[in-house]
């Protein structure tokens, strides 16, 4: 192997492993989308049930199970995204 075989193979081996890292970052970063969006579902959900308990009523299991699909649906992304990510972990270099 040639002194220029050696560094275009360093140059894609580099490469790879940029790609790797800027791909894991992104589903890093919608996984963290994803829980802050729970945050706020929940938090949206404590406000409504407060709202309603103050005026005397009570909270339906409607309401409940309307955010906990908002929940589940963020759950289900998360869990794909962390499988995506070690799908990627596993990869072979090209």
């Amino acid at each position: 192997m040639g002194f220029m075989d050696k560094v275009k193979e360093s140059v894609k081996n580099a490469d790879d492993k940029l790609g790797k890292a800027i791909d894991n970052e992104k589903l890093d970063s919608e996984i963290r989308k994803n829980e802050r969006k729970i945050e706020d579902i929940a938090k949206e959900l404590g406000e409504k049930v407060i709202e309603i308990l103050r005026k005397g009523e009570e909270v339906s299991k409607d309401l409940l199970d309307e955010y906990y699909a908002k929940v589940k649906e963020c759950d289900e992304a998360i869990e794909k995204l962390k499988a995506d990510k070690e799908a990627l972990k596993d990869k072979p270099a090209e």
